[in-house]
């Protein structure tokens, strides 16, 4: 089992959602207009992930649900989550669990969104683990109040290992 350094890895983790960050202050500030319906609440999204072919490495794939919690800010929907993911990736099998958090900016029923996680992998093969990391951008498109269905881009990373890559993934979201 691979020891981590865990000061560092959340260093260089929290460097890299930075800029990001600041770009959705700017976003925020613009005041961009609002769907036409206040959404607060709980969901459930449930997201297959495609892995793409890299470096020798095989197709990969895996899923990773999320339960979150959405507050409606008008101009701006603001939600924290938690999700748990397994992936098949650079010919390895790997399980990540984190807290997310989800910045959407709604124009009536499309809904573009940035989200962030940190939390825990784990490869199981290898007993490596490490801090995970997963940045995404997509967007949702709102078929009722309560469904929604999307696409998304996805990058996630277990610190200190090989597993790092991006996928691409549908994505449908039910109101609990």
């Amino acid at each position: 089992m691979k020891n981590i350094n865990t000061f560092n890895s959340i260093a260089k983790a929290s460097r890299r959602v930075l800029i990001p960050t600041l770009g959705l202050a700017v976003l925020l500030s613009a005041n961009v207009s609002q769907a036409a319906e206040n959404y607060s609440g709980w969901s459930m999204n449930f997201t297959p992930v495609l892995i793409p072919k890299k470096d020798g490495y095989r197709f990969g794939g895996g899923v990773d649900p999320e339960v979150k919690y959405t507050l409606d800010q008008g101009s701006a929907r603001l939600s924290a989550g938690l999700r748990v993911g397994g992936y098949y990736a650079r010919n390895l099998f790997g399980v990540v669990a984190m807290p997310t958090l989800r910045l959407t900016i709604p124009v009536g029923p499309v809904e573009p969104y940035v989200a962030f996680g940190m939390g825990q992998g784990w490869i199981p093969k290898n007993g490596d683990e490490g801090i995970a990391t997963m940045s995404r951008l997509g967007v949702v498109f709102r078929l009722s109040k309560s469904l929604a269905i999307g696409v998304e881009g996805t990058v996630q990373k277990i610190e200190d290992t090989n597993f790092r890559f991006p996928s691409l993934g549908s994505m449908i979201s039910f109101d609990l």
